[in-house]
């Protein structure tokens, strides 16, 4: 080998050995830092909180399909006809009496926004009311009185709501003069709708009972049939332009027949 190239290479080995010296001081170093005394450790590490963050809470949340993004929708949630919402019977609200609504002439709740399962639970109490005249909801005033004195109550396109409903069918339920109701063209959802059939379960004396174009379904439909087995003095239903499915109409349609001997005349859906 010449003394040129053997030159050559003691450089390059000594370059390499160099190299390897200087990475393992730095090793060493960090090392030193890592358990020595110069830092806190504990400040190496990730706190908890930052390995879970909101983002991901967030996003756990909206994949189960339980995520609410602040108070307000929750309480909106709860507040709405939910898909688990079962007829619950709530408190009443705070600052109406009980007196109030048993044994008032003209009860004013205008200015209380009422939960499904507070609605319930006026509506319970003002079917004890034999005083009752009107009732002055935020946007309407129901004629109880008509209840009372009238046997066909045209109540078409009034935006009465669920809480309508709820209170009407309670005060229906014992009524002994009413023969037709036509809620056509109003705001009922399958909380109101299903209160309005559990009603047909106990009335013996409706006749005709009009629902078209309201905003209930599947519930409420299931509802009707549950109470078509009990009720026999219903000859006439409409419930088209809901939102009952295809396939719960059928059944509809058999429980009606069979419940009305075969008859299918009166059932619109």
């Amino acid at each position: 080998m010449s003394k040129r190239k053997a030159n050559g290479e003691l450089a390059a080995a000594k370059a390499t050995g160099k190299r390897k010296a200087d990475a393992e001081d730095a090793l060493d170093d960090q090392l030193d830092i890592l358990l020595g005394d110069e830092v806190d450790q504990g400040a190496l590490l990730p706190e908890a909180d930052d390995l879970c963050d909101d983002n991901e809470d967030d996003a756990l949340a909206e994949a189960l399909g339980g995520g609410l993004d602040d108070d307000d929708d929750e309480e909106a949630y709860a507040e709405s006809d939910a898909p688990g919402d079962d007829g619950e019977v709530g408190d009443l609200p705070d600052g109406l009496e009980e007196e109030t609504l048993t044994e008032g002439e003209d009860v004013d709740l205008s200015a209380y926004e009422l939960t499904l399962p507070q609605a319930r639970r006026v509506a319970q109490s003002l079917a004890r009311n034999e005083s009752l005249s009107s009732l002055k909801m935020a946007e309407h005033t129901l004629a109880i009185a008509d209840l009372r004195e009238e046997d066909e109550l045209e109540w078409d396109s009034e935006e009465y709501t669920d809480n309508d409903a709820i209170i009407i069918a309670e005060l229906l339920k014992a009524n002994a003069i009413v023969k037709r109701l036509d809620l056509a063209r109003n705001q009922i959802g399958d909380a109101g709708a299903c209160a309005l059939a559990e009603m047909l379960s106990s009335n013996k004396t409706i006749e005709y009972l009009n629902l078209e174009s309201n905003q209930f379904g599947e519930r409420a439909g299931r509802a009707v049939i549950a109470a078509m087995g009990q009720n026999t003095s219903l000859s006439y239903l409409n419930m088209m332009y809901n939102s009952v499915p295809a396939g719960l109409q059928d059944e509809l349609r058999e429980t009606w027949q069979t419940s009305r001997q075969n008859q299918a005349v009166g059932l619109h859906l």
